[in-house]
Parts: C-alpha cells; sequence; structure tokens
C-alpha cells in the first residue's frame, strides 16, 4: 500500500512521468494479489492522502511571494531554542508566524558579542516580534544546483525573513498541552550547546550523531566519508538510533528490568527521542519503524520489519510529500528497505546489493563515486556499532570528568578521519556525472530485479549491469554538445567553455566574494567558497574532474576569490593571468593549497593561446584596467569576454582594430558605466549581451546607462540577476540558449 501512496507524491512533486509509471506498476502489483480488501484499502487510502497531498501542495502555492523584491513586515514568530544555528556572527532557525501558523526561514546578525551570548543561553521557546525585510526563496538558479526552494517547499516553506530589529523578547508559557515538546527541545539545546564544546572531531560526530545537527567543520572533516560512499553512517540514514535503541534495550535486559516496563518505557519515549535526535528522515524513519514493532506486540498484531518499514513511509509522506527527493531520506529508506529484503542473502551479496541500491541515489546527488565503496562499506560497517560509535559517547561523557579520555577520543576518531581521507586520495574516485532520471530509476528497478534471480544466475545479469553503468559514464563524459555557460555567481563572473566531446575544458575566473573584516569577537569559522555549489558543482555533475584552462581576467576577488575551492577540487592544468598579474603577492596564497601542480602564465596581446587575447597590452598592475579580454569562437558564433576592463581599455581595443565584430559580449564590469560605451557597443554590434551581476548588489550594477546604451543600439541583453545561469550548448554550427530560470530559444 505504501509504494502507490509514494508513486503519487512523485507525481506531485514534479515527475509526472516517473510517477506514473511506477503508480501503475504498484497498483498492478496489489491488483494481482487478488486479494478485495487490500486493493480497495489501497485506493482509499491513495484518495485520502492523495487529498490531503494535493491540498498541502496548493497551500504552498497561495503563500508562495517573489524571490526578487523584498518587502518590509513586522511579524510575531515563534520558535524552539534548539532551532538556533549560530555561524559566526549570524544566526538562522525555522520558526512559525504565530498569527497563522506558517513556517519561515529566519536569519540575523548579533551585533556584538553580549547579544551573541544572549542567543547562546536562550533555553525556552521564544516568542519575538520582529521588523525585517520577507522575500521568496530563491530557486537553484545553477543547472544541478541544490534546489532549496524545493527543500524548502516540501516543508510548508516559502519564505525568508531577515531581521532588522527585535522589538519584542519573551518566553513562550508553558502549558500542559506544550511541556512534554517543550522539555525535550530543552534538552536537545543544552545537548547541542554541550557537544558545541566537545574538542576536534569529536565535536563533529557527537553534533551529528547525537542532536543530528551539523558541525560548521563537517564538510572538511567528513570529507574522506563523503567520498567513499559512507555518509549513510551518519545520522542522514538513521543507522545509529537502531544502534543505540538495541544498547537501550540490551541495558534494561541485564539490569533485570521486566518486558513490559521497559518496551512501554521505550515506545513513550520514542517520540521525545524523535525531538532529542533532531528529527531527521533518517531518524523519523527508525523512530517509526521501531515504535510500529513495539505497537505491534502491545496490540497482538503481527508486524513485520517490512510492514514497519512501510508504515514509516507512509508517515513520512504525509509528513514531508518530497520526502523521495531528497538524498538522505532515500539513502534512509532504500538501505533499510534493502537490509530487510536481503537479510537472507550472504555478506558479498548483501554488500553488493546495497551498494546498487544507493548508487543511482549518489550519482544524482553528488555525481562521483569511489571504487573502494564496496570494501570500505564492508570494514567500516561492522567497526560502527563497536568502535566509531562508542568512542563517540565515551568521549562525549567523560568531557566533564576526563577531559584527557574525551581529548584521547577525539584524536582517535580525528586519525580515523584522516586516514579514510588518505584512502579517498587513492585512484578510482570516480567522477561520474549525473545520469538521466530515467536511467537512475531503471537502475535501481533492474537491481531489485537481480536479486530476484537464484544466486547462480545472477553474475550474468550483474555483469549486464554494469555495462550499462559504463555505456552511460561514456554517453556523459564524451558528449557531442559543446558549451559556452555563465554561471549564476551572484556579485562575480565565472564562465565555462567546454568543446565537444570535452577536447578542451576552459574557465574564465571562478567566481567569489569579498571577505569583509570581522570583529575580533566574532567566532572563527571555516571559509566557505561558493563555487562549490555552482561551478565545481555543475562540472562533477557533466562528469567532469579537471579544467585545461583556468584564464584569471585580474585579482579582484569577485573573480578570483573562490580560487583555492576550485585547484582543491579539480586537476587545474595551467592558469592564464594578465601579465603583471604573476608577481603580486597579493594572490599567491590562493594556489597554495592546490592538490595538484599548477603552471602560472602570463599573457597579454598576441599570446598564443586557445582564446584570442584582446587585452591587455602590456605588464601593469591587474586591476580593472588591465583585465583580460578574450574572444573565441564556438557553435558558429563568435564570444567577447571583457572581464571588468574599463572604458579606456575599450578604446584600445577599438584603436587596434577597428573592424572588430563580436555576437555575444559578456559586458565589462558587470554592467556597470564604467565600461560598454556607446561608441564600443555600436562598433562591435553584438547580437546579444550577457551581464553577470548579484541580485540586489550595493553597487546597483547594471548601471542605468549601460542599459539605456544597448536600447539605444537595439542590443537585447541578459542577465544573470534574472535569468540565473545562462547557457549556450551548440552542436556543429547549430546551438539553443537556456537559461536556468527562463526557459530556452534557439540561437
Amino acid at each position: 500500500m505504501s509504494l502507490p501512496l509514494a508513486a503519487l507524491s512523485v507525481i506531485l512533486g514534479g515527475h509526472p512521468v516517473a510517477g506514473s509509471v511506477l503508480l501503475v506498476l504498484t497498483l498492478s502489483r496489489v491488483w494481482v494479489l487478488r486479494h478485495r480488501l487490500t486493493f480497495v484499502v489501497t485506493i482509499l487510502l491513495l484518495l485520502v492522502a492523495g487529498g490531503y497531498l494535493f491540498w498541502t501542495q496548493q497551500q504552498v502555492k497561495l503563500r508562495r511571494v517573489s524571490p526578487q523584491q523584498p518587502t518590509n513586515v513586522a511579524l510575531t514568530i515563534q520558535f524552539q531554542p534548539d532551532a538556533l544555528v549560530f555561524r559566526g556572527a549570524s544566526y538562522y532557525f525555522v520558526a512559525k508566524n504565530q498569527t497563522n501558523g506558517e513556517p519561515l526561514t529566519v536569519h540575523g546578525w548579533a551585533d556584538s558579542a553580549a547579544t551573541l551570548a544572549r542567543l547562546k543561553a536562550i533555553r525556552r521557546a521564544q516568542t519575538w516580534r520582529i521588523k525585517g525585510q520577507q522575500i521568496g526563496i530563491l530557486p537553484a538558479t545553477n543547472f544541478n544546483q541544490f534546489d532549496a526552494a524545493s527543500y524548502w517547499a516540501h516543508r510548508g516553506v516559502t519564505k525568508s525573513i531577515k531581521i532588522d530589529q527585535v522589538t519584542r523578547q519573551q518566553n513562550v508559557p508553558a502549558t500542559l498541552l506544550t511541556w512534554f515538546q517543550n522539555g525535550w527541545h530543552l534538552q536537545r539545546t543544552r545537548l547541542i550547546r554541550y557537544c558545541d564544546r566537545l574538542p576536534g572531531a569529536l565535536r563533529v560526530y557527537a553534533l551529528g550523531l547525537l542532536p543530528g545537527t551539523r558541525a560548521a567543520e563537517a564538510v572538511q572533516e567528513l570529507q574522506g566519508m563523503k567520498q567513499l560512499g559512507l555518509l549513510h553512517l551518519f545520522s542522514i540514514s538513521g543507522l545509529h538510533v537502531a544502534l543505540l535503541l538495541t544498547a537501550v534495550e540490551w541495558l534494561c535486559v541485564h539490569l533485570r528490568i521486566q518486558r513490559e516496563h521497559w518496551e512501554w518505557g521505550l515506545l513513550l519515549g520514542l517520540p521525545g527521542y524523535f525531538i532529542l535526535a533532531g528529527g531527521g528522515s533518517g531518524v523519523l524513519r527508525a523512530c517509526l519503524m521501531r515504535g510500529l514493532q513495539l505497537g505491534g506486540r502491545k496490540l497482538r498484531v503481527k508486524m513485520s520489519g517490512l510492514d514497519a518499514w512501510a508504515g514509516a513511509l507512509i508517515v513520512g509522506l504525509l509528513l514531508n510529500p518530497g520526502l523521495l527527493f531528497d538524498l538522505g531520506s532515500q539513502l534512509s529508506y532504500g538501505l533499510s528497505l534493502g537490509l530487510i529484503l536481503l537479510v537472507r542473502e550472504t555478506t558479498w551479496w548483501r554488500q553488493i546489493g546495497l551498494t546498487l541500491l544507493g548508487l543511482p541515489s549518489l550519482l544524482n546527488g553528488i555525481f562521483q563515486w569511489h571504487l573502494l565503496t564496496l570494501l570500505a562499506n564492508m570494514v567500516l560497517v561492522p567497526l560502527f556499532p563497536v568502535v566509531m560509535l562508542p568512542v563517540t559517547l565515551v568521549g562525549v561523557f567523560s568531557f566533564t570528568w576526563l577531559p584527557g579520555l574525551s581529548s584521547s577520543c577525539a584524536w582517535l576518531l580525528g586519525t580515523m578521519d584522516v586516514g579514510l581521507a588518505k584512502v579517498a586520495a587513492l585512484p578510482g574516485n570516480v567522477t561520474f556525472g549525473k545520469p538521466w532520471w530515467w536511467v537512475s530509476w531503471l537502475w535501481l528497478g533492474l537491481s531489485w530485479w537481480l536479486f530476484s534471480r537464484p544466486p547462480q544466475q545472477r553474475q550474468r545479469w550483474l555483469i549486464g549491469l554494469l555495462a550499462s553503468y559504463g555505456v552511460v559514464y561514456g554517453l556523459i563524459h564524451f558528449p557531442i554538445q559543446g558549451e559556452v555557460a555563465y554561471f549564476d555567481v551572484g556579485q562575480g563572473d565565472s564562465i565555462l567553455l567546454r568543446e565537444p566531446f570535452n577536447r578542451r575544458i576552459s574557465l574564465i575566473d571562478t567566481g567569489g566574494r569579498l571577505a569583509l573584516p570581522q570583529s575580533r569577537w566574532v567566532p572563527a569559522t571555516p571559509p566557505s567558497y561558493g563555487a562549490v555549489q555552482t561551478t565545481i558543482n555543475y562540472l562533477r555533475s557533466l562528469g567532469i574532474d579537471h579544467v585545461d584552462d583556468l584564464y584569471l581576467t585580474h585579482h579582484d576577488a569577485d573573480h578570483i576569490g573562490d580560487l583555492p575551492a576550485v585547484l582543491r577540487e579539480l586537476r587545474v592544468t595551467r592558469i592564464l593571468v594578465p601579465v603583471g598579474m604573476e608577481n603580486e603577492p597579493g594572490w599567491q596564497h590562493l594556489i597554495r593549497g592546490s592538490r595538484y601542480p599548477v603552471v602560472v602564465q602570463a599573457i597579454k596581446l598576441g599570446s598564443r593561446v586557445p582564446l584570442v587575447v584582446r587585452h591587455p597590452y602590456e605588464a601593469a598592475p591587474a586591476e580593472n584596467g588591465n583585465s583580460l579580454a578574450l574572444q573565441g569562437d564556438f557553435g558558429g558564433l563568435n564570444f567577447l569576454f571583457m572581464g571588468d576592463l574599463d572604458q579606456a581599455g575599450e578604446q584600445k581595443i577599438l584603436g587596434d582594430d577597428p573592424q572588430l565584430r563580436t555576437d555575444v559580449l559578456k559586458l565589462g564590469h558587470h554592467g556597470s558605466k564604467t565600461a560598454s560605451a556607446p561608441a564600443f557597443i555600436a562598433q562591435l554590434r553584438p547580437r546579444l549581451a550577457v551581464i553577470s551581476a548579484g541580485r540586489r548588489n550595493r553597487y546597483g550594477h547594471p548601471h542605468a546607462d549601460t542599459l539605456a546604451t544597448l536600447r539605444a543600439t537595439h542590443t537585447p541583453a541578459v542577465s544573470t540577476q534574472t535569468a540565473g545561469m545562462i547557457r549556450y550548448r551548440y552542436t556543429g554550427a547549430h546551438g539553443v540558449w537556456q537559461t536556468k530560470l527562463k526557459g530556452e530559444r534557439d540561437s
């Protein structure tokens, strides 16, 4: 009964074809059971639950507002103290509008150390009266990027509030209906603040496995675990929940507590533990499955593991209609189902089965897979309940009384992470790319079908299944199309030039943001780079793990600030900079963390590189006036990329080549009035102007004068501000323009 409902959620979630196919298959399966009551109940469940899911979807649509234009609001909001998440002096949380109960994401900034300390000291549910700016949550603005708007919409959230002022702050009065919930949220808040003080890697593990939250250092600390496909060991899958509950049961039995008592205690305590553990999809599944099994035992109703799994899926879908679109949920429900259905298999076949079941989700979510994943799972999954989890618990409980023991636990976990990172760095990490959705569904179905075959027949079919992965890998890595893609990196530049069959991969700038100086009281945070979610993420989705030529137009942070992330995540053959920049010490620190040797080459007009260099003419400081200007032909069109070059540089280019023309012009300096002189635009006569600028940027880009120049010369323009990522995909001399937020059109 649960699978037709899952199919319906897929249909409502935006995949009508895949969902309809799954719905027909699952209903057919129920029908051939020839059990009328089961079929009738399934149809009733579809009608009732489907009506509810459709109604909630419509409510979410009605609450949507523009993600482009903020409005001033004054609201009263309510939230739990454990919802507060801090990063430096900033904080965010999910709250409810007290007027209508609508969930909202809220973020603000502590203006002093005292304010930050007061926020971290909150232990009771809060009601705040705030003034601020309300705006819709922006959808993914780059292709294959994580879609925050969709993620939050599945949870009923469509608006984000930026706090300007908190005019009233008070504790929510406790009532008979709220004391249980508030009490568990209080305990979770204390647990988070306690774990936040733990040393090193222990802090990352404790926060992830106990209150189910993520430390700021988790991305770096767990990098090896992520590359080896072992994240399911964390709270993402709920595996630790089952282990902890099993440990509690073992303890109760050995303390000779009557089964009747501890089972009731466990059953009644599961809702509280669900809150304490963070309420993620993996935790929800694990708690629901254990609760259904305990409840069935109390009601003397036979409840198998598969029945419990199906019940947990139904409840999960009703609480989060987009459950099946989240990587964590896919791994949690998929791998737990695999453990149930493959329980009679040998260890080897069970690991193969779990790998095959999780692989389509991983390739769709992170686009890569390590050849050592199977071996790593076989080694570390058994170690998790006997080493990793116990060491974490010992480190947490000993921190107050035996800090030395806690530090030793942190060292042990950190050493393990370093070892995993070294293993992940071994040859075998395959940047596969993002397979087509229907291929992923087909792989999943074929993986289940494989295990319906007798063991003696599986090897042949397994080879065929793996061969299909090889075929898709080849199609992704050797595409007949090329492309020119302007990433939406906010207030900055980053452009991809990819030739057909991936013969040459070039990148112009990396994007980045200016790091503003922080007050001394602001807690330090690990550096974060937008390119990880934009440029690097997109390249990986195409199966690309390297860049042949990386052009840095000049030294401004909005053009090269994310260079460390690119050099850490991708293999860059050479960096090309305007002559003079190669000797500037101000940006040299950005290349020190490169994972691979990289060559820096200075270029100017006349340099022999794949693109035509139009500027600079001589060595000078790599400021806007000495920015690279590059030109090239792709897919029957000529492209000119102006970096941040100003009008004086434009005049030099025209003086050198009075007959210069181009089809597509990337405007200099984000459409600033210091570039794109009327004479320059009139001379080039571009068929399209591309503007790369941040939404609501403080510089006012693109400038009204520049837009007036484009109108006067009848030059159509498209901007990343409104269109998101802009790309031109071509085959031969013909191509198609696509924008992430505006569809596509022929060239």
